[in-house]
């Protein structure tokens, strides 16, 4: 039997669901063994363990079994529904961007300019690579060839770089290569897994996840991009990603989001941000939380004022669901305040792992089809239904010395300009339109 700390994710579809879903984000310590590496289904049901609840008796827990085995989603707890009623309406407007008929597309990450997807697959052997295609073509580009698992890619502000979570040096750390595919760069070297990166305003730093080998918790770090050693400790959560805009926190720090679940009850994931500024944290805030729904996978809209984000239901008082993915997850969107909470919908299937483009258009991971690909979703409507955030969510950057501020560009200047105008609401890409009525080949 294994422990979380020997836990390597299934290079096949949904490895950040994998991990997102562990109860090791709040502290629990669950074995299991993963099973071997495999294609679309699951061959055979590795032996589970159910998590030790620390200071607490060990209840029944609700298990999703994803291709490469099974995974704890939360504790179950009582027996209430999700209302939706009060939310604003749903929008839903969907195209295919990628076609892979074997294995799975996943992990998409979206240039800045929103021409360029970035993402991980097993669409030509079971261990996952990273690709590239400009979004409205169906031509893509193998960046990177490794035996072993490239992951959740992250493009740079600048679309020079992409950093990404791999294996292939025995253990889970993250790397760095040119956005064109080359020699990648270790930039950390931990024996607990390191895992989803992201980029500061900046580019000069990097956000990420390690499972944490005395806390038994999933923690947060930063780092420098070029400078492994430079390490500071931020808090506890998962998935952590900073937001596009700097400047955007109290006092002019930056904001970091991410994931975190409850240290009691049903222990489901909730959407958190914190402040970040010279090392120091502050304004821990959760933003989003539900009773029977798991809150995950959030991603910032380009100006930092808004967040999209997967919910996954809650089945009441369910055990093991052994052999099945998630009923159903649709996607939400909201202002970072909390107001303007929008049901863009999810149809058909999964609906995980949002990345928020250009011209309000978003992309994410779905199984409609069959086979995990990654889909888009134009919000402009959902945009203008929201409203904007009040402005006491669009703080004035304070000053600081140049030595310790970060800078921020012109482009995030003109974003926190109180008289910008509201995010684009054109139609989505004509291109990537097209592909969504062609037969998957």
């Amino acid at each position: 039997m294994s422990t979380l700390a020997d836990f390597k994710p299934s290079p096949i579809a949904h490895r950040v669901l994998t991990l997102l879903l562990l109860a090791g984000a709040a502290g629990c310590q669950s074995g299991y063994t993963p099973a071997a590496h495999h294609d679309d289904a699951v061959s055979a049901e590795p032996a589970i363990a159910h998590a030790a609840l620390p200071q607490a008796e060990a209840r029944p827990a609700m298990f999703l079994s994803l291709p490469g085995g099974p995974m704890l989603l939360s504790y179950s707890a009582g027996s209430q529904t999700a209302s939706l009623s009060e939310e604003r309406g749903s929008v839903e407007r969907m195209s295919r961007v990628t076609f892979a008929d074997q294995g799975a597309d996943f992990d998409p990450c979206i240039s800045h300019d929103g021409h360029r997807l970035v993402f991980a697959s097993t669409r030509h052997r079971t261990t996952s690579d990273i690709y590239t295609q400009l979004v409205g073509s169906r031509v893509v580009t193998q960046l990177t060839s490794d035996s072993n698992d490239d992951v959740m890619p992250s493009i740079s502000p600048d679309g020079t770089r992409i950093a990404f979570s791999s294996n292939r040096g025995g253990d889970w750390d993250i790397y760095v290569m040119p956005v064109s595919g080359g020699q990648a760069v270790q930039v950390t070297a931990d024996p607990a897994p390191d895992l989803h990166a992201t980029w500061s305003p900046d580019g000069t730093h990097l956000v990420f996840s390690r499972l944490g080998e005395v806390s038994g918790k999933w923690e947060m770090w930063v780092v420098e991009a070029g400078n492994s050693s430079s390490l500071s400790f931020i808090g506890y959560g998962l998935f952590p990603s900073w937001s596009p805009i700097g400047g955007t926190g109290a006092g002019g720090a930056d904001r970091i989001m991410f994931q975190l679940s409850r240290e009691r009850g049903d222990r489901a994931f909730s959407i958190w941000t914190l402040d970040f500024a010279d090392g120091r944290t502050t304004n821990l805030t959760e933003l989003a939380a539900s009773p029977t729904m798991a809150y995950i996978n959030p991603s910032w809209s380009p100006d930092g004022q808004r967040i999209v984000y997967a919910a996954v239901p809650l089945s009441p008082g369910a055990t093991e669901i052994e052999g099945q993915r998630p009923i159903s997850s649709d996607l939400w969107m909201m202002n970072i305040d909390g107001t303007g909470k929008v049901h863009l919908g999810g149809g058909v299937g999964t609906a995980l792992m949002p990345a928020w483009g250009a011209n309000n258009q978003v992309y994410f991971v779905s199984n409609r089809g069959g086979i995990d690909n990654i889909w888009s979703m134009n919000m402009g409507s959902a945009v203008l239904a929201a409203g904007r955030p009040t402005p006491a969510t669009r703080p004035a950057i304070a000053a600081k010395p140049a030595a310790t501020r970060r800078a921020i560009t012109a482009n995030a200047q003109a974003d926190l300009n109180p008289g910008a105008t509201e995010l684009s609401t054109t139609p989505a890409n004509e291109g990537v339109a097209a592909a969504e009525e062609q037969p998957n080949q």
